[in-house]
């Protein structure tokens, strides 16, 4: 009979970091800092204009069949103030549930970058925000489907262009990402696996 007994080897001192890793990790702090600034900025658009949905006064904040506007719109467009309370909430709700995957996936984009610039490559939160990207990019994918839903059974559709090629484009990404992720991980467990062996 035998016994195989699993050690973990002494902790060696790691090598000091290539060229290669050095330009990584510099590389990804820029795009998190940039990455930053876009989720900064993306929030406080979309904030602002969910509170101009709900607030604004004036009839130069508009939608119509096909789009919202700031301005003037076509014709057949109406002023979001115009609308009613109830309405303009709902308008409101669906503005910040299309907002949430794109401030989402910046976040965990920002998040990974950060790890890689604190030089974590192959770790498990890198697989777990890239996971998750891939899910916000399938929610993204979604979401106009959903709020259509939504805003029908309300009877307070103005906008109807809800279907988009980027939506399938979207999920079809989603989906690839999402399964990169589950990859990484089983690479992952069978490198600590390995590791674990003498």
């Amino acid at each position: 009979m035998s016994t195989v007994v699993s050690l973990r080897p002494p902790p060696v001192e790691p090598p000091p970091p290539s060229a290669s890793h050095r330009r990584l990790r510099l590389g990804s702090r820029a795009l998190a800092w940039l990455l930053t600034a876009l989720l900064a900025l993306t929030g406080l658009i979309a904030g602002t204009l969910i509170l101009a949905v709900l607030a604004y006064p004036g009839d130069n904040f508009r939608i119509g069949p096909t789009a919202a506007w700031i301005g003037k719109g076509p014709p057949d467009s109406v002023a979001f103030a115009s609308l009613s309370i109830p309405h303009r909430i709902a308008y409101a709700l669906v503005g910040a549930a299309r907002i949430a995957p794109v401030l989402a996936i910046l976040a965990h984009l920002r998040a990974l970058f950060l790890l890689y610039a604190g030089g974590e490559v192959f770790g498990a939160a890198n697989a777990r925000h890239i996971g998750r990207i891939g899910a916000w990019l399938c929610a993204y994918a979604v979401s106009p489907f959903l709020c259509h839903l939504f805003l029908s059974a309300t009877g307070w559709e103005i906008d109807r262009n809800w279907f988009h090629l980027s939506s399938i484009q979207g999920l079809i990404l989603g989906l690839l990402v999402f399964v990169i992720a589950q990859v990484m991980q089983v690479g992952r467990e069978i490198e600590e696996d390995r590791d674990a062996f003498i």
